[in-house]
């Protein structure tokens, strides 16, 4: 006879095996589900990593140029090392683990060689990533007209074309010859409105993102671009010993005359707005403190072969030119002016011609034209720009194969 507990046996037996199953079942699942998570986080960490690792070889690029920027001529300075074209490596550790190696070589041209090396956690690999840029100098005076902000030209004509003093097809024994122009009058607005008036540019229009164009179709006589993206960096004074500036005397009677004479090359301070007159062969840098600065004349002697050179800059205030002569012509490149923040207004008058470039992101430029003579050859960046009356602009090529850099820059991205 059997009793009440042995008949229930089986049934507590297939519970139990019942739960048991379900166990394994749950517990299969739940392992599988954190070796799914376990490896979506490996996928994840190792995806971010692979991100990284681009950042970090672009964090060597931008290191590599900042080196190019600072020695340019000598990539090996500033413990780089390097010769015979090829400069480093350089390796730098950065936090997480991180870290990069850079190496420039210059031959046939300009080329970075950056790697970026990240570490995934967990793991401890490593991934990395190799990018090749090639880099360029980019001139200071690429366009012939430059503003931060507004362009205004109120009057007609063509307000800009361009030349080249170091041409035969496009100068007159290096002077401007308005029989020989050429279309590469670029004029460009990072972020203001242009307003031609009733002027033609034989050039280029660029304006950047935030730039707006007013005028009419057709004055422009090459193409219109909306994607212009340099930037203007401020003045630096160099750093020099600056000496007085020498005062003479010359003329007699009526027509007696106290000017600055610079008959040797060296870097000098002027105070006042005395005439200005720079010797044959001569290169001078001035350091123009006053912040009134007028002088009656601005001549520079020596002719197309042996022009004198003037490389001005002013620390503040305003400046107001009526042109500048020479007895034999001179080229752009032998007058530079160059206005520090504090400079906010330049005005260019009279009935002389300016032959010069002039670099002052953080001024007014102003010209006032009365007759058919007035017109800048060279080059202006500056923060605004208005034109009144006949004043037109002749953009000297030149300057941007033997003017000065604004530094290397970007020219072509890739990874390798």
């Amino acid at each position: 006879m059997k009793t009440q507990y042995q008949k229930q046996r089986p049934e507590q037996g297939t519970v139990l095996l019942a739960t048991l199953v379900v166990s394994v079942i749950l517990g299969w699942t739940l392992c599988s589900f954190l070796v799914l998570i376990s490896a979506q986080n490996q996928s994840v960490n190792r995806s971010q990593c692979w991100n990284a690792s681009l950042d970090t070889a672009e964090a060597g690029v931008e290191e590599a140029l900042a080196q190019m920027n600072a020695s340019p001529n000598d990539f090996s300075a500033n413990t780089w090392g390097g010769s015979g074209g090829v400069y480093g490596p350089v390796s730098r550790s950065l936090a997480g683990g991180s870290s990069y190696g850079v190496i420039i070589v210059t031959n046939p041209v300009a080329t970075i060689y950056s790697t970026g090396y990240v570490t995934v956690p967990m793991t401890g690999a490593t991934v990395s990533r190799t990018v090749k840029v090639t880099a360029g100098q980019q001139p200071l005076f690429g366009v012939g007209l430059g503003a931060v902000d507004n362009i205004n030209m109120n009057g007609n004509g063509v307000a800009t074309d361009s030349w080249n003093s170091y041409s035969n097809n496009l100068s007159t024994g290096g002077m401007y010859d308005p029989s020989k122009t050429s279309t590469n009058g670029n004029v460009a607005s990072e972020q203001g409105i242009v307003n031609i008036g009733n002027h033609t540019i034989d050039g280029n229009l660029y304006l950047g993102p935030l730039a707006t164009y007013t005028s009419g179709a057709g004055q422009v006589l090459d193409k219109i671009f909306y994607d212009y993206n340099v930037q203007f960096p401020d003045v630096v004074l160099p750093t020099d010993t600056w000496l007085s500036a020498p005062t003479t005397t010359i003329g007699s009677g009526k027509n007696k005359t106290t000017v600055h004479d610079f008959t040797s090359s060296g870097d000098y301070s002027v105070n006042d707005s005395t005439a200005i007159q720079v010797e044959a062969g001569v290169t001078v840098t001035l350091h123009i403190t006053t912040s009134s600065f007028s002088p009656a004349s601005l001549t520079i002697l020596g002719g197309m072969t042996n022009s004198g050179t003037v490389i001005m800059y002013q620390d503040s205030g305003s400046v107001t030119l009526g042109g500048n002569s020479s007895a034999g012509g001179n080229r752009p490149e032998n007058f530079y002016y160059y206005g520090l923040p504090g400079v906010t207004s330049i005005t260019l008058s009279g009935t002389s011609q300016f032959i010069g470039a002039i670099y002052a992101p953080e001024a007014a430029l102003t010209l006032n034209g009365g007759g058919n003579s007035n017109n800048l050859q060279g080059s202006a960046i500056v923060k605004s720009v208005t034109l009144n009356g006949h004043y037109d602009f002749h953009y000297d090529e030149a300057l941007a194969i033997y003017g000065p850099s604004r530094g290397y820059v970007p020219l072509s991205w890739q990874e390798l």
